[in-house]
């Protein structure tokens, strides 16, 4: 027999192969990319939720989750950074070990519940129950930055600023004429802002006028293409600490930013922002909290000037909490559980951004369970729409339980508090979200004083009437669509 002749390859022959070639390779480059992830995810210990999505998302959109996992898939902050926290911790401990014993108080003169939050605490991050403070709640913008403002122009040593946002206009103007003043009256100023939170401020001319004035101007996390290769460029400074001559202090969740002005083209209305006004040994503890950044950053030894002489303020008992992504573990995440459990009565918290974890939902709903009221206020509205479907994935499975979850309508309710059977009181300028719990530098106070918790319930009740209920049955009725919307950037919060 004949052989059979081959036909001649045409063009569209070559074209086909061409492609089958193209598409094999790009599926084999595929499944290099997530076999590579995946080896780089199972050689750290990651949380489930965080590993599987990013799994997911490599396995969606590989080049694009693949980009994203280099540059935001871990928590890098760079080689010197971890070299600088890792020397650090050690200073930082031992310095706390030397805290006078004259304004510690013993954990065993709490409560049962408030014995083992100040023990996790302690246990935690080094820092003992502290007594002799007057404990001021300020929850009026306006009124915050008058009370800072008389403060700076009073100070008679020092005044350090560590806040996450700094944003020029409005009363922010009258702040930076008092620094410039106080430097003048020969008082060591320095300030601490984050690169990112702060990026527009950089470029005003108040931050030439601070600098020529001889403020000192400590850029936090400095954000550019370059350094994004090797560091997170996402990591922030969230803190927001005030210390003026290390007696008085403030932290909370303001930053320095005028609502009347900050943000207007958000949709959100103004942020709405309480802080506490701190007379006491804390004060000096925050500013050593505050070093700590300092030295990381431009590589100062951790050095903070001997505690002061002061004497007791009131008789409130508090205790500063740092937290940071330098550190292996998520002592704040721990800190909020063990406040939640201890909750006998009643749990009322208020966040503008609730992404929580697992842990942190089963708590909740535990408590709930048990016959504990839990409150949950946010706003209603939000400036993160990926952020606000991810929150209300939650809302089902919190109502179910009986959890009361109110929605804030008079603009971005931006406090962050937690007050435990109107007796303790978690407060400061952590988000209940993920990335408050992993990503940023973040402070808390915990105030153990039932007059302070009082006067923060009072605060979160004045919140409740300016708020719209969430009814179980309304919320099951909304439209499937919206659900499985919420459900699919849900299965992505870890990442947001």
């Amino acid at each position: 027999s004949q052989p059979q002749q081959r036909r001649p390859l045409t063009g569209q022959d070559r074209a086909a192969d061409t492609a089958a070639t193209m598409l094999s390779f790009l599926s084999l480059l595929h499944l290099c990319v997530l076999f590579g992830i995946a080896l780089r995810i199972f050689s750290r210990r990651n949380a489930h939720g965080t590993a599987v999505g990013w799994l997911l998302l490599v396995i969606l959109l590989p080049a694009l989750g693949a980009l994203m996992y280099l540059l935001i898939g871990e928590r890098r902050l760079g080689k010197t950074w971890m070299q600088r926290a890792a020397a650090l911790r050690p200073e930082m401990l031992s310095w706390a070990e030397g805290i006078p014993a004259t304004s510690i108080v013993s954990a065993t003169t709490l409560s049962t519940g408030g014995e083992s939050i100040s023990r996790l605490a302690h246990a935690a991050v080094g820092l003992p129950l502290m007594s002799g403070h007057r404990l001021q709640l300020l929850a009026n913008s306006s009124a915050i930055m008058r009370a800072l403002i008389a403060d700076i122009d009073a100070a008679r040593s020092s005044v350090r600023l560590e806040f996450y946002i700094w944003n020029a206009g409005g009363f922010v103007d009258d702040l930076i004429a008092a620094l410039v003043y106080a430097t003048q009256r020969g008082i060591a100023c320095s300030v601490l802002m984050d690169s990112l939170g702060s990026r527009p401020f950089f470029k005003s001319t108040a931050i030439e006028r601070l600098r020529e004035d001889g403020v000192e101007v400590i850029e936090v996390l400095p954000v550019n293409p370059l350094r994004a290769l090797f560091v997170r460029f996402d990591l922030r400074d969230h803190r927001k600490i005030a210390v003026i001559d290390r007696r008085i202090a403030y932290t909370g969740s303001m930053n320095i930013a005028d609502p009347r002005f900050f943000k207007q083209d958000a949709g959100v209305g103004e942020w709405v922002d309480a802080m506490v006004r701190i007379e006491g040994p804390a004060a000096w503890v925050l500013e050593a909290v505050s070093l700590t950044v300092t030295s990381l950053q431009t590589g100062n030894r951790f050095a903070p000037p001997p505690p002061p002489l002061l004497a007791p303020a009131g008789t409130s008992h508090v205790q500063i909490f740092p937290s940071g992504p330098q550190a292996s573990t998520l002592p704040i995440d721990a800190l909020l559980l063990a406040a939640i459990y201890a909750a006998r009565r009643e749990i009322v918290l208020t966040t503008p951004y609730f992404v929580p974890g697992e842990a942190l939902l089963t708590a909740l709903r535990t408590a709930a369970l048990r016959g504990v009221q839990v409150v949950l206020i946010v706003p209603e509205k939000i400036d993160s729409r990926l952020v606000r479907y991810a929150s209300e994935a939650y809302n089902e499975d919190l109502l179910a339980v009986g959890v009361r979850i109110l929605h804030f309508r008079d603009g971005l309710l931006h406090t962050k508090s937690m007050v435990i059977d109107e007796e303790i009181t978690i407060f400061g300028t952590v988000n209940l979200d993920l990335r408050s719990f992993e990503l940023n530098f973040e402070v808390s106070l915990i105030a153990y004083d039932r007059e302070f918790s009082a006067a923060t319930r009072a605060l979160q009740s004045a919140y409740e009437a300016r708020s719209r209920t969430l009814e179980l049955e309304q919320w099951r009725a909304r439209p499937r669509a919206r659900r499985l919307l919420e459900n699919a950037v849900q299965t992505m919060s870890p990442l947001l």
